[in-house]
C-alpha cells in the first residue's frame, strides 16, 4: 500500500510539473559523486530568456525536443555532462581556431558535443569515427588518412580540419548553417529533397521531410550550445584534467617511432602518450615523408626534441608554429586523470601564477604572452565572456621547462594594489639577460663597481611586497636589475634588491 501510494504521488507531481513547464525529477543514480537521491529541477521561464542569450550559429527555439536534451544533460546523464564539460578546454581551443581560419562560426564547435560527446575515439553503429563522426569514404575524401596504423579521424586537428570544409561546402550550397548542420548529419542529398518537397529553405518548416535522426539533430545542437555555456546554473561541475593534458605541443615527425622510446625519453607513461595521440592504433608512428603530428605536454617537449636529434641531414621532426600545433586530449572514460578542479596541477610541473590585467589587454593578447590559448583563461579563472576589465587578477599556469621562456608575469597579493605600467619605463638598450644572470656581467662599469644586498623571490611574492621589505621603489628594483620590457623576475630569481655603501 505504501509503495501505491508513493507511485501515486510522483505521477502527480509530474503531471502538475508538465502542466506548469517544469521538469522536476527525483532520481538516484550509480556515480559516487551522486550517492544520495538528488532533485534537480529547471522551469521553461528559467530556461527561454538563457536561451535567448546563448551564442548559437543558428536562432534558438525552445522546442519539446530541445527540452528532452537539457532532461538527459542535466538530470539523466549528469556525470557524463561534467566529463564533457571537462573536456571542452582541450578541443575547444582547436575548433576556434581552425573555424577562425576557416570563416565559420565559432558557435559550431557545439556540434561535436551532439556528434561524439567530444569522444576522439567514438565510433557509431554505422562505423562513423572520431570528434566529428566521418565515414571512412568521407574521411578520405577530406584527406584524412585511415589505415591499419593510422586513422586521422581521430585526430582532433586534421578531423576539425576536414569538419569545417565540409560544414563550409554545405552552407555555400544551402545559404543556412541550420539546413548546412542537417545536412551535416543526413547528407547534402536529403535536405535538398525536404527543401523540395516542403517548398522551403527554412529548417522547420522542412523539418518533418527529414530523415527521423535529423530532425531531432539541430535540436540537439542548440541544447548543447545552451549547457556549456549555462552549465553552472544547473550545478553541473566540469571535469577537467590535468595540465599535461591542457598544455601541450606538436612536432611533425618523419622517421619510425614507439611510445616506449618516446616514454622513455620524456619519462612519460605510454598510457598518456596514447591518450595524446589517439590516431595512432598499434603504439607507434610510422615513417612518413609527410611526416605526423606527435603531441607531447610542453614541459616535456624540450627533452624528446633534444634526445631525437641526429648528427646527418635528416629529419626526424620539424617544430611546427604556435598557430598550427595542434592540441590533443584523452579520450571519454573514467580515467582518473579527471577531477573536478581547475587547479589539478603538480606542483613540481607547474607553475601557478597571476596576471595582472593592464590598460588595452584583453584576453587574446593575455594568452599570447603566456603562450597559452583564450579559452584556457576563461575555463581557469571562470571567466563567462572574452571581456577582462584592467586591474583583474588571472590566474596562469606555465609548465616548468627549460624549453618554455616564461613569459611577462606579475604576481600580485590577494587585495588589489596599483602596480606601475610597463610603458612607464625608461627606454634602455635591448638585451637578452635574465634577472638571475645579470649579477655575473654587470652593464657597465658604474655599477660593476657598486655592491649590493641581493634576495630570492620566493612564491607569491610580487615586486611591490620586496620593494617594501627593502624600503626602496618598484622602479629602483627594476633599474637595479635591467630589467627589460620583455621579461619581470620570477620566484627563484635573484635579484639586486639594494645598493651596500
Amino acid at each position: 500500500m505504501y509503495f501505491l501510494k508513493h507511485l501515486i504521488y510522483i505521477l502527480l507531481l509530474s503531471s502538475f510539473s508538465n502542466l506548469f513547464g517544469q521538469t522536476d525529477v527525483l532520481y538516484r543514480v550509480s556515480d559516487p559523486a551522486y550517492a544520495t537521491t538528488v532533485a534537480h529541477t529547471f522551469t521553461d521561464g528559467e530556461v527561454i530568456p538563457r536561451l535567448r542569450s546563448t551564442e548559437s550559429a543558428i536562432p534558438t527555439r525552445y522546442t519539446d525536443a530541445v527540452k528532452g536534451y537539457l532532461r538527459t544533460y542535466t538530470i539523466k546523464n549528469r556525470a557524463k555532462t561534467e566529463r564533457i564539460l571537462g573536456k571542452s578546454v582541450m578541443y575547444f581551443p582547436i575548433y576556434e581556431e581552425q573555424f577562425r581560419k576557416s570563416g565559420i562560426p565559432d558557435a559550431l564547435k557545439y556540434l561535436s558535443v551532439t556528434e561524439s560527446a567530444l569522444n576522439p575515439v567514438a565510433i557509431s553503429s554505422a562505423s562513423a569515427t572520431g570528434l566529428w563522426q566521418f565515414m571512412k569514404a568521407t574521411g578520405k575524401e577530406y584527406g584524412l588518412r585511415i589505415d591499419k596504423t593510422v586513422d586521422e579521424r581521430c585526430d582532433p586537428h586534421l578531423s576539425t580540419a576536414a569538419a569545417a570544409a565540409y560544414l563550409s561546402k554545405q552552407y555555400v550550397r544551402f545559404g543556412d548553417w541550420a539546413l548546412a548542420i542537417a545536412a551535416y548529419n543526413s547528407g547534402p542529398g536529403n535536405v535538398s529533397k525536404a527543401i523540395r518537397r516542403g517548398r522551403s529553405k527554412n529548417f522547420w518548416k522542412i523539418k518533418k521531410y527529414l530523415p527521423r535522426e535529423t530532425r531531432s539533430y539541430v535540436p540537439g545542437y542548440i541544447a548543447a550550445a545552451y549547457i556549456l555555456q549555462h552549465y553552472e546554473k544547473h550545478g553541473l561541475i566540469p571535469q577537467y584534467p590535468e595540465m599535461d593534458l591542457q598544455l601541450t605541443e606538436a612536432v611533425r615527425v618523419y622517421q619510425f617511432l614507439n611510445f616506449q622510446s618516446i616514454s622513455a625519453m620524456t619519462g612519460l607513461p605510454v598510457s598518456t602518450i596514447k591518450e595524446l595521440n589517439p590516431s595512432f592504433l598499434q603504439n607507434y608512428i610510422p615513417a612518413t615523408q609527410r611526416g605526423y603530428y606527435l603531441i607531447l605536454p610542453k614541459r616535456v617537449m624540450n627533452d624528446f626534441k633534444s634526445q631525437v636529434a641526429r648528427p646527418d641531414s635528416k629529419p626526424v621532426y620539424a617544430t611546427t608554429t604556435a598557430n598550427t600545433s595542434p592540441i590533443y586530449t584523452t579520450p571519454v572514460s573514467t580515467n582518473p586523470t579527471y577531477r573536478n578542479t581547475r587547479s589539478n596541477f603538480n606542483k613540481d610541473n607547474y607553475s601557478l601564477s597571476y596576471h595582472y590585467v593592464l590598460n588595452n589587454e584583453n584576453l587574446q593578447t593575455i594568452a599570447k604572452l603566456h603562450n597559452c590559448h583564450p579559452y584556457h583563461i576563461k575555463i581557469w579563472n571562470d571567466l563567462k565572456s572574452n571581456y577582462v576589465q584592467p586591474g583583474n587578477q588571472l590566474k596562469i599556469y606555465t609548465p616548468k621547462s627549460g624549453q618554455i621562456v616564461s613569459p611577462p608575469i606579475i604576481r600580485v597579493p590577494k587585495k588589489k594594489i596599483n602596480i606601475p605600467k610597463i610603458s612607464t619605463l625608461k627606454t634602455q638598450a635591448p638585451t637578452t639577460q635574465y634577472p638571475s644572470d645579470i649579477s655575473k656581467k654587470p652593464a657597465n662599469n658604474k655599477i660593476k663597481a657598486r655592491r649590493y644586498l641581493y634576495h630570492v623571490i620566493h612564491r607569491n611574492e610580487s615586486l611591490r611586497d620586496i620593494s617594501k621589505q627593502y624600503h626602496t621603489s618598484v622602479q629602483q628594483l627594476l633599474d637595479f636589475n635591467n630589467v627589460k620590457r620583455g621579461r619581470l623576475p620570477m620566484p627563484g630569481d635573484k635579484i639586486k634588491v639594494k645598493i651596500i655603501d
